[in-house]
């Protein structure tokens, strides 16, 4: 590339000018002169070997940067959702823990009716008080879990911990399901876009232009100089007369180098050679680690969706044999031993519904994280953005 630059200077030198004695007494002039130019020069590589691989490698370089800087952004996205599913999911837990206690004291008030009409034992009816007494505790609990949910959320998304944030309930509506790409496909679109294994490509092809600069740093190179402008002078003499000078001055500079021996070559080479095979097994690794990334969040997706659709079966049996068994103990033909056992299991079924759609969704946005299509405003997978 040309370059062109603009110099501008001024001196002042005394210096020793010898001169024939029949002319100068001494056999000598001092001289003093005062300079004041003004240059425009112009230097232009007619040929360089490594002019390429320089561009390219620092292309490359710019590129793998920005690449980088994508990443950071999808992993900050990623732990600000996750955290975000956790809280909705700790709402949810909070929500199910006072249908769970609605349903303990219902439970209660039912003892205390049958106990009054002799049907039930002492025993029967604390057994209730001792389950909702657990239910208030879990209720407790919950809150509390809430409450740090919440915190670990604001110190996600960088807001300070005493702003009140307001989640939205979880969407039964809006749930990923499952699809028909492969893993292999997911893998294969992983190697393509994800902005980490880009970027070591770029960086493999930034090593490979060092080692063709390193090479070229060997071969002949060619380059033309010219400058031209104003130059001032004036000069005075300890003997004679000098007169000031005012004139356009110019120069033009042709150059061909060309390193015929240096004994780093070798080592040089070899040393940008290394870099490059390093960079390439590098790149290797972070393949072979994207790759189980993928295959880790695809069977952790398929399995959720898998737990979250057998929650919901477990939810609607677990709700019929507590209705059931409800009325079965109001007419006396069931025990209190056995509807709290099917309150129990409503409350555990209650439970596994939050759990499993928190887990779905976090695991939604850990397969969009691992094939790198998160924030890239065309996931496959309906759900995964709070």
């Amino acid at each position: 590339m040309p370059i062109l630059t603009f110099v501008a200077q001024g001196s002042d030198d005394r210096s020793i000018v010898p001169f024939p004695e029949p002319i100068a007494p001494r056999g000598y002039v001092t001289v003093e002169a005062s300079i004041a130019s003004a240059q425009l020069q112009l230097e232009y590589e007619l040929l360089d070997f490594g002019r390429g691989p320089k561009l390219d490698g620092s292309k490359a370089l710019k590129i793998a940067s920005s690449l980088r800087l994508g990443r950071v952004h999808q992993t900050v996205a990623f732990s600000t959702a996750t955290q975000f599913y956790r809280t909705q999911g700790a709402i949810g837990q909070l929500a199910a823990a006072h249908a769970i206690l609605a349903t303990a004291e219902t439970l209660v008030q039912n003892a205390h009716a049958q106990f009054d009409n002799g049907r039930a034992t002492l025993p029967d009816l604390q057994n209730a008080q001792a389950g909702a007494a657990e239910a208030r505790f879990n209720l407790t609990s919950a809150e509390g879990e809430v409450k740090k949910s919440k915190l670990a959320l604001t110190e996600a998304i960088g807001v300070e911990p005493t702003a009140e944030l307001e989640i939205a309930a979880q969407d039964m509506t809006d749930l990923p399901e499952s699809f028909d790409a492969s893993v292999e496909d997911l893998i294969h679109n992983a190697w393509k876009i994800r902005p980490d294994l880009v970027a070591r490509a770029q960086e493999v092809r930034q090593a490979h232009d060092r080692f063709q600069n390193a090479r070229a740093a060997y071969r002949p190179s060619a380059g033309l100089s010219v400058s031209g402008g104003q130059t001032s002078e004036w000069p005075s003499a300890d003997f004679g007369r000098l007169g000031p000078a005012s004139v356009s001055t110019w120069s033009v500079e042709a150059k061909l180098r060309w390193e015929i021996f240096n004994g780093a070559r070798e080592h040089e080479v070899a040393a940008a050679l290394s870099e490059q095979q390093a960079a390439g097994e590098e790149q290797r690794a972070t393949q072979d680690s994207v790759t189980r990334q993928v295959w880790e969040a695809y069977v952790n997706y398929q399995t959720a969706i898998e737990q979250q659709r057998s929650s919901q079966s477990f939810l609607a049996a677990a709700q019929v044999s507590y209705d059931s068994s409800l009325d079965a103990f109001k007419y006396g033909v069931r025990s209190l031993v056995d509807l709290v056992e099917s309150e129990r299991q409503l409350a555990q079924a209650r439970m596994a519904v939050v759990r499993s759609q928190a887990q779905l969704m976090q695991n939604a946005v850990a397969l969009s994280y691992a094939t790198g299509t998160l924030l890239r405003g065309n996931a496959t997978l309906p759900g995964v953005h709070p």
